[in-house]
């Protein structure tokens, strides 16, 4: 049996281990969530592709990219490629999105994966705020 919630939260974890303030991290994984609800994704990829914190974005595509080319999920999707080369994703996304149900299931699997992500960030900003070194002591 495959643990899909504990391949998200890995993902989302060393999504967030780009060097970044957690704020600017957090914002491009709160952005990108809210396309991929709205716009599915691929909506997602030109996103992330074209948003202004490009390094971050292409960070985040290899890691969700790399999450669908798991060993336990490759009988699940077609196969993702092994690198973020935008022609060569958007090409997989088309393949996978011939088949419905595997495209939603790649679009339920980021979703997860961002929003532990969006918690991550979040918890870390909290973690190196101000306030929290005051709480704590």
């Amino acid at each position: 049996m495959i643990n899909l919630d504990f391949l998200c939260m890995k993902t989302a974890q060393e999504m967030i281990e780009i060097e970044d303030t957690p704020k600017e991290k957090e914002n491009v994984v709160t952005k990108g969530l809210g396309v991929l609800l709205e716009n599915g994704p691929y909506g997602l990829i030109l996103y992330l592709e074209t948003n202004a914190k490009v390094r971050i974005g292409k960070h985040y595509i290899k890691h969700l990219i790399g999450l669908c080319r798991h060993a336990q999920l490759k009988y699940l999707v077609v196969t993702a490629p092994d690198n973020t080369d935008f022609g060569q994703v958007t090409k997989w996304l088309q393949d996978l999105a011939v088949n419905i149900d595997n495209y939603l299931f790649v679009k339920r699997l980021w979703q997860q994966t961002l929003t532990y992500a969006r918690y991550h960030a979040k918890a870390l900003d909290v973690d190196e705020s101000p306030a929290a070194e005051v709480n704590s002591r």
